[in-house]
């Protein structure tokens, strides 16, 4: 199906993975997939700028195998963009293996009471319990945060071969 300038319409029924490397008759491997994303340490989330150039920063995260989550002060440049303009991309990368994933889609910002139960698991990822209570507690003590939330339209993942 196409928009009336002939360009494809974007498909939001279901998440277009593209695996880059391999052999040509490896398709994506969901469980690799969840696999890594799931055990590495950071991600680069990529917003756009009032003048269109790109933001990087680089951030806690949690997938859940449907969504990124990702929890930030209110107040930062990446929020401000994201209120403006929710379109994003989030990098994650194995800079030992090579193997990455690039993840699309639009941003939700998630504010008020839920963005503490939502940021809890972000904070177990990388804490024990104890360490993860101090932490938001501290890094919430202006009550500021919000919490990102990127359900990815297309990945492209990149599994080394080993």
């Amino acid at each position: 199906m196409t928009t009336s300038q002939g360009r494809p319409r974007e498909d939001r029924t279901r998440l277009d993975v593209v695996q880059l490397g391999g052999t040509p008759d490896t398709g994506p491997d969901a469980v690799e997939l969840h696999s890594f994303l799931d055990r590495q340490r950071n991600a680069i989330l990529a917003t756009t700028r009032a003048d269109g150039s790109p933001q990087v920063s680089p951030t806690w995260y949690h997938w859940d195998r449907s969504t990124v989550r990702i929890s930030a002060p209110g107040w930062t440049k990446k929020v401000a963009n994201i209120r403006r303009d929710p379109r994003v991309s989030v990098c994650i990368d194995d800079q030992v293996s090579g193997s990455y994933a690039a993840l699309f889609g639009r941003a939700e910002l998630i504010e008020g009471d839920a963005v503490a139960e939502l940021t809890w698991p972000i904070l177990l990822k990388y804490l024990h319990p104890d360490e993860a209570d101090v932490r938001w507690r501290r890094i919430n003590a202006d009550a500021d945060r919000v919490l990102i939330r990127v359900e990815p339209r297309r990945i492209v993942w990149r599994h080394s071969v080993h």
